[in-house]
């Protein structure tokens, strides 16, 4: 029985690679800050050499990351398959945007650069999507959206759960595909795998679970 245990413990623990991922973020800044010490002279131009890596270095990154083992997408993924890792460092990538949103707000203000940037992580929005004000992308390289559709103010958009299954820490991904002219409203939530359709209309607050689709109407 103690083994039994045991056995059943480490299944759930985080690995070490999990572990030691989470120090890619601040890694990626602190190179970043020493990159701008060097190749720039004036205090001004080390501080917009910063910001313009901070938001193209990621990308270029992540886009390359998936150029070399594919996008990974999934179900009952465990953390000991490279799939796993190739997403857990694509999800480190994207963590200072995750921690501090407000710097994707900025990029919302100039029309047509949001959806240039996420493009740049490798989804594939429509340049005529409307972001509100506090949308909200975890996995930006799994969005796919059409022209004219809307994300209502706080949606989240998430390409990825993780939970407990057998006594294992598995996580799903997949991509979420919003149809042209589509509204998601105020406050929705969904999930990996999740498809509204065109001119389909998600009431706010509306939660869609992992791979539901939302067309004609209702849930299927």
């Amino acid at each position: 029985m103690p083994d039994q245990a045991r056995g059943s413990a480490d299944s759930l623990a985080i690995s070490r690679f999990s572990l030691l991922a989470n120090f890619l973020p601040m890694v990626c800044i602190v190179a970043l800050v020493a990159l701008s010490l060097v190749l720039a002279d004036s205090a001004g131009a080390r501080l917009a050499l910063f910001i313009g890596l901070l938001y193209l270095a990621p990308p270029v990154c992540a886009r390359s990351l998936t150029w070399a083992f594919n996008k990974p997408t999934g179900r009952d993924l465990t953390q000991s398959s490279r799939a796993f890792k190739v997403w857990w460092i694509l999800l480190q990538l994207q963590m200072p945007f995750n921690r501090l949103p407000w710097l994707e707000e900025l990029l919302r203000l100039i029309p047509g650069l949001y959806p240039l940037w996420l493009n740049l992580w490798g989804a594939q929005v429509h340049p005529a999507t409307f972001w509100a004000p506090g949308a909200r992308i975890i996995d930006r390289p799994y969005v796919q959206t059409g022209y004219g559709s809307v994300v209502g103010t706080e949606a989240l958009l998430s390409g990825h759960l993780a939970r407990t299954e057998s006594n294992r820490f598995v996580v799903d991904i997949a991509v979420i595909v919003i149809g042209a002219q589509a509204v998601i409203g105020a406050r929705c939530s969904i999930g990996p795998g999740c498809v509204v359709g065109p001119r389909e209309t998600l009431a706010a607050t509306t939660r869609l679970a992992p791979f539901n689709r939302f067309v004609d109407g209702k849930r299927q």
